[in-house]
């Protein structure tokens, strides 16, 4: 029997890439005036929508090369990650809550969660400087509550450094004997260990398990860090103007999205 071929299958090309272009091309007058309506449906929803403020605390931060020796780039982002998360840490964030909510002279936060306030703050830190911001629909609240934030992040970071600096007062107390690698003749290669011996100051008992509570009460913050008031947050006297800007932006997308799948799929493209 011949070898018969199957029939070439014949594809639909309705849809295509190039009917789609032609489509839009012939009317991008439509599309044009659909990006206008989404836009000036984005201003609309803007003008409607309460503005937002934002006010921001500013505090220094960072090791205290006075009392400490020079930190590798790696050491120091340790350093200010424990920081970090002892200032976004929900411990600090209950404390904000309250103390806003007992500042009658502040206005009263909104009841909500710690997930709530968590919207509302931002941290932002470059090197030593470290902002904290708010946002309100009042002014003076945002103001506020950056400045709670902030008060109760410097009383938890001197807290914990003083938890840290009576750990390693704790731990010089317990050994009696302190080893360390030297290199006698220069050659990082020939290391010897050379170890010091002194008495403690007062009885060990009971140390170890002091030194390991002061050590989860340090919260991983180092003695020598040094923070400090750089500027208090003020009111603000104009609303951010972010939020409109995604209106405008987003309804223009949405109308140039919608304005373009109408003429693709609609519409006779050989006329």
């Amino acid at each position: 029997m011949p070898h018969l071929e199957p029939a070439p299958q014949q594809t639909s090309v309705d849809f295509s890439a190039i009917l789609w272009y032609r489509r839009v091309a012939q009317r991008i007058g439509f599309v044009f005036l659909a990006s206008i309506l989404g836009a000036l449906l984005g201003v609309g929803l803007g003008l409607i929508t309460p503005p937002s403020y934002r006010a921001t605390a500013i505090l220094t931060i960072g090791v205290d090369y006075s009392r400490s020796q020079w930190l590798d780039e790696d050491a120091d982002r340790l350093v200010l990650g424990r920081v970090q998360e002892l200032v976004l840490s929900d411990d600090v964030l209950e404390a904000v809550l309250e103390r806003v909510d007992a500042d009658s002279g502040a206005g009263q936060l909104p009841a909500g969660s710690l997930s709530e306030l968590r919207d509302q703050l931002r941290l932002l830190w470059v090197d030593n400087r470290w902002e904290l911001s708010s946002t309100s629909r009042d002014p003076v609240q945002a103001a506020a509550t950056a400045n709670a934030w902030a008060e109760v992040a410097l009383e938890q970071l001197r807290t914990a450094s003083a938890h840290a600096l009576r750990a390693t007062e704790l731990q010089s107390l317990f050994f009696r004997v302190y080893c360390r690698p030297q290199s006698l003749s220069g050659d990082p290669d020939d290391l010897l260990w050379v170890c010091d011996e002194g008495e403690p100051r007062l009885e060990p008992l009971g140390i170890p398990s002091n030194l390991i509570a002061e050590v989860e009460l340090s919260r991983g913050i180092v003695p020598a860090l040094s923070f400090a008031w750089e500027a208090r947050a003020s009111p603000p006297g104009e609303a951010e103007g972010r939020g409109r800007a995604l209106m405008i932006l987003g309804g223009m997308l949405a109308g140039l999205l919608i304005g373009t799948i109408a003429v693709a799929t609609t519409g006779d493209p050989t006329r």
